[in-house]
């Protein structure tokens, strides 16, 4: 098949698309607001917007003429947009051909339900498809409030190999947070608990990695510098595949608490490699997350529990270690990266 996507060319998730079907055999072509050289797949960049997600982005409308001559031009079997309320809704003005959307989390959980505005556009590009894909359930029966199209569930998950990889267990006990530091992701709540965790357990070495960035980042070191963490808290910023991969391989514990989230693809990736996972109360971790059977889920966004359950994996070892097991049977069995992209393939085939 020829296949044409519609998405930021900058995402890690994006990427991961462009490489499955380019490795199948297929032809990838990729139409994006980001600059980016990427083996074996053709991109085509156009305009100079930055899609942002909150949005104000009415400017990339402007190219709506410039990418529909592209999909002529190319004229791929498949269009497949990523992210509903952004090139989702480029992809449906174009009136792309055989239009897959997939959605992500807030295009679906948040947007749509700041405004009726933003709710009809979400609507119109919905129904403009021809198959949209989810990556949890949740999402899922958002979507069909919406749309009568064919909605699949399809976990992005995680490639086999990580089942296998080996830890690396050091003195320290790690605490790591892969998530983007915003306000969704309540990483502030993350420091409050961590640095009563620290005083507390004040004869252990225990770690706090924050990765990736975001809107948040200077109050977040604000508040570490305020509290005297310097010592005890990393920050990282973004890292490479093989850095988080070092991450995970040499962390105890790993923990998202946001409070608004489809399936992530970071937390699968911590079950898969034997990792400790404290998640918030949302329904897209409870797909996953069992609360004192396969990892801990907090009641609240309240400091007082999230340091709870941090002292509580610290303390109960044999928890952690029956966690283990229990998460990579369910990788094993629901989120392997292979087995997930194989029905997507399947889908778009029929469509063609």
């Amino acid at each position: 098949m020829k296949i044409c996507f519609l998405g930021d060319g900058n995402s890690i998730h994006i990427q991961r698309w462009l490489d499955y079907f380019k490795n199948k055999g297929h032809e990838v072509h990729l139409i994006s607001f980001s600059h980016v050289s990427l083996d074996g797949i053709f991109v085509h960049k156009v305009g100079d917007v930055d899609i942002n997600e909150n949005g104000g982005n009415w400017r990339y409308l402007l190219q709506i003429k410039k990418i529909k001559s592209l999909l002529k031009e190319i004229n791929a079997d498949i269009v497949n947009a990523h992210y509903i309320t952004s090139y989702g809704l480029i992809g449906a003005l174009t009136g792309a051909k055989n239009l897959i959307l997939s959605a992500w989390g807030s295009d679906i959980l948040v947007t749509p339900k700041k405004n009726i505005v933003y709710k009809a556009l979400t609507k119109f590009a919905l129904n403009r498809s021809k198959l949209i894909t989810s990556d949890s359930d949740i999402m899922t029966e958002e979507i069909i409030k919406m749309t009568k199209v064919k909605t699949i569930t399809v976990p992005m998950g995680v490639e086999e190999n990580l089942l296998h990889l080996k830890r690396k267990e050091e003195e320290d006990i790690k605490i790591l947070s892969l998530r983007t530091v915003n306000k969704n992701s309540n990483i502030d709540l993350i420091v409050k608990a961590f640095h009563k965790l620290s005083e507390i357990e004040n004869d252990k070495n225990i770690k706090l990695i924050i990765t990736n960035s975001g809107s948040e980042m200077g109050n977040i070191k604000k508040m570490i510098k305020d509290m005297k963490l310097q010592n005890r808290v990393e920050i990282k910023g973004f890292v490479s595949r093989e850095e988080i991969l070092e991450l995970l391989t040499t962390s105890q514990i790993f923990i998202s608490v946001l409070t608004s989230d489809s399936t992530s693809v970071t937390l699968l990736e911590a079950m898969a490699t034997g990792v400790f996972p404290i998640v918030s109360n949302i329904p897209a971790n409870r797909q996953w997350i069992e609360n004192g059977k396969n990892g801990l889920v907090i009641e609240s966004f309240k400091e007082e529990d999230l340091f709870n359950a941090l002292r509580a994996a610290i303390k109960n070892s044999s928890l952690s270690e029956e966690a283990v097991q229990v998460n990579k049977k369910i990788i094993k069995e629901r989120a392997l990266w292979e087995n997930n992209m194989r029905l997507v393939e399947k889908e778009m085939e029929e469509i063609v």
